[in-house]
């Protein structure tokens, strides 16, 4: 209060609280404030949204993977599902690059396991086939020589 008896804190602003009953009106210090009116005009808030363009998911070579596991070459095609699964939670998470790396890999574990795949069961065929030929015809050669009393000739 004044030497007048009239409060100083300001009214009609609904950002000052009312002063209670027994104490002085105080102004928030270092602020003033006049009695004039002001006119306050809010403007518009502008939202700006911006969006990335929507990339293609990068191929996960999943369905390779199982296929490499199941016929070919089970430790090689197991890291390439792994790799096919990193590459679709990479993707889902954002990480396009990251995805890309994933896919490249799960490729690259995918091929080398059916390459391998094949270069094994080409050998098993040749083993299955060639050795039961070589052993019965040395046997039959060394089965020629002896008689029926099995006496060598």
């Amino acid at each position: 209060m004044d030497h007048t008896g009239k409060s100083e804190y300001p009214t009609g602003n609904p950002a000052y609280p009312t002063a209670q009953a027994g104490y002085p009106a105080q102004t928030p210090t270092g602020y003033t404030y006049s009695n004039q009116q002001q006119n306050v005009q809010q403007q518009p808030v502008q939202t700006v949204i911006v969006r990335q363009p929507q990339q293609a998911a990068p191929s996960d070579y999943l369905v390779f993977a199982i296929i490499v596991t199941a016929f070919c070459c089970l430790p090689l095609g197991i890291v390439g599902i792994i790799k096919a699964s990193e590459a679709k939670n990479r993707f889902a998470s954002g990480d396009y690059d990251g995805a890309e790396e994933s896919s490249r890999s799960a490729k690259t574990w995918s091929i080398a396991g059916l390459v391998t795949g094949c270069i094994t069961i080409t050998i098993s065929i040749i083993l299955c086939t060639v050795v039961p030929i070589v052993v019965g015809a040395a046997a039959t050669a060394a089965v020629g020589n002896f008689d029926n009393f099995g006496n060598y000739n």
